[in-house]
């Protein structure tokens, strides 16, 4: 018996990287010959179980050392340092570099510098609280001069679902990875479901998800008051872009796109190209980056915008809706993460990895690039018409800090107090 536990030892020094399921077969090889009794038997099966725990202190993967400290596999990413994951129709900024949750929230953390997840959590929260801060201050400079600028949009009780089960609500945003929310959300009133088993067009038009209108006053007022409450914002610029690109740019999405997206398509053609063709008109179909920007800076159409490229603030209403949590696209998973955590829904559901989400990728630079196309007046308006986006959910403007006309800063100044 010496012998045998000799022999287990070596195994144990030498199988260090070999999984469980082979290590389990290579001692049952090792030892079936010899077993003659329930005693031996029982001894095998307490020196496999003896190894299982070995090997899960030397293996180096974040599964093991999940596994074996009795987490998530989340929480291990966490432990491990492990560096935030971009997801859906989150940006891949490889040519920015910040620290975890920046103020310029367009930048991603390059910062390879393992932190205890007790820090990330500290600046989790400590993240948290200056959004929030924000928000406040500038909704209090609109209050002290236009009252209505506190009111609950009615788009905001189209946009706000809530799930009683867990007393939450989440306001969602098109174009801030809001299909994998929904596929979240269905999966809280459904255990039985899991993500990949919800497909986009399920999770938009069949949800069966209620929305904060579905309930009468008093009960409306009540889930406002005790429900915790979270929603995601995105750049503005980079939300702009994705809506074109998504919507009209790839033709496999627009030619089954909803009626309402094509017919914003036909009226950009009408108004904008210069002898469309009748076919052209019909469909709505290639309609160009520069007749999207002509369209989005007319003074005409902001009344009218569509959902997907709506201002963020008249979708949410952040300056009448106290929201627990403000998580932003451009650090997607590593703030789903957390706020999952602090919603205590992590344990029933993830959020996805980035290869269950379907990307409008678009870095930083590629945005700018994209707007060099655009006129000065156009950037002019775009920058009047989603002024409060940036102030609100504190973005940076790229055409405020390098304008020639400083003019510009002044009249979107104005532009945010009305």
């Amino acid at each position: 018996m010496v012998a045998w536990m000799d022999r287990v030892t070596a195994l144990c020094i030498n199988v260090s990287c070999v999984k469980h399921e082979k290590l389990t077969m290579m001692v049952w090889q090792m030892f079936k010959k010899k077993c003659k009794s329930i005693t031996c038997i029982v001894m095998v099966a307490t020196i496999v179980f003896v190894l299982h725990n070995l090997m899960d202190l030397t293996l180096n993967d974040k599964d093991s050392a999940a596994k074996f400290k009795g987490q998530s596999k989340r929480q291990a990413d966490f432990l491990l340092g492990a560096k935030f994951n971009m997801n859906e129709q989150q940006e891949d900024h490889q040519n920015n570099h910040s620290t975890p949750y920046s103020t310029h929230a367009e930048e991603h953390p390059t910062n390879k510098t393992i932190v205890p997840e007790n820090e990330r959590l500290q600046q989790f929260e400590q993240e948290q609280k200056r959004r929030k801060d924000l928000i406040q201050t500038v909704c209090e400079e609109r209050r002290a001069k236009h009252a209505h600028a506190t009111e609950l949009y009615d788009d905001t009780q189209r946009h706000i679902y809530v799930v009683d089960k867990y007393k939450l609500m989440f306001c969602y945003i098109p174009k801030v990875g809001c299909s994998n929310w929904k596929r979240i959300l269905m999966i809280l009133e459904d255990h039985s479901r899991t993500i990949d088993d919800i497909d986009s067009r399920e999770a938009h038009a069949r949800n069966k998800l209620k929305v904060l209108r579905y309930y009468p006053g008093k009960q409306l007022e009540n889930r406002l008051k005790n429900y915790r409450k979270f929603m995601f914002v995105r750049h503005p610029l980079s939300r702009i872009v994705s809506a074109y690109k998504n919507k009209y740019a790839d033709l496999s999405v627009f030619r089954v796109a909803p009626r309402e997206l094509r017919q914003y398509a036909k009226r950009i053609m009408k108004k904008y190209r210069k002898k469309p063709t009748k076919r052209e008109l019909t469909t709505g179909e290639n309609i160009t980056w520069s007749e999207w920007l002509q369209y989005i800076a007319d003074p005409t159409e902001q009344k009218k915008f569509d959902r997907h490229w709506k201002e963020m603030y008249k979708l949410c209403s952040p300056c009448a809706i106290d929201y627990d949590y403000i998580g932003k696209l451009e650090n997607i998973k590593e703030e789903a993460d957390f706020i999952m955590d602090k919603l205590d829904i992590s344990h029933v559901v993830r959020y996805p990895d980035k290869a269950n989400s379907h990307p409008t990728n678009t870095s930083m630079g590629g945005i700018e690039e994209k707007f060099k196309e655009a006129t000065k007046y156009q950037l002019k308006r775009i920058s009047e018409i989603y002024a409060l986006d940036f102030r609100l959910f504190g973005y940076t403007n790229p055409f405020l800090n390098s304008h020639e006309d400083t003019g510009i800063k002044d009249t979107i100044r104005n532009y945010t107090e009305q």
